[in-house]
């Protein structure tokens, strides 16, 4: 990941890490009335860090000012899709990634 200015490298790890993988294999929103309906932590739970598999993320420092991490969290779901045809030779086009989907894309 490039973010400028590594201020706090653990919580950029953390972040890529734990906002990564929870969007790509956990995390799915809905819409009802017109809005969104998880509207707080009881209805939308994202990963605990126990929860969290291993995922190696290696940082960029070039210098530049430090800049935001939330967008560069989005390459871990490319990641594992990409790491999930490797393996079984499917690809699984909407998030959350879960063993379900990865089942259902095989059977097509």
């Amino acid at each position: 990941m490039d973010v400028g200015t590594i201020v706090n490298p653990d919580g950029v790890c953390a972040q890529i890490q734990g906002l990564g993988a929870s969007l790509a294999m956990l995390e799915k929103g809905s819409m009802k009335d017109g809005g969104i309906e998880q509207r707080n932590f009881d209805s939308y739970t994202p990963m605990r860090m126990s929860q969290i598999p291993e995922i190696d993320v290696s940082i960029i420092a070039n210098g530049e000012p430090a800049v935001g991490r939330g967008e560069p969290v989005t390459v871990i779901a490319p990641a594992i899709g990409n790491a999930i045809f490797n393996a079984v030779g499917v690809r699984v086009r909407s998030l959350p990634i879960t063993s379900e989907a990865v089942k259902a894309a095989m059977k097509t």
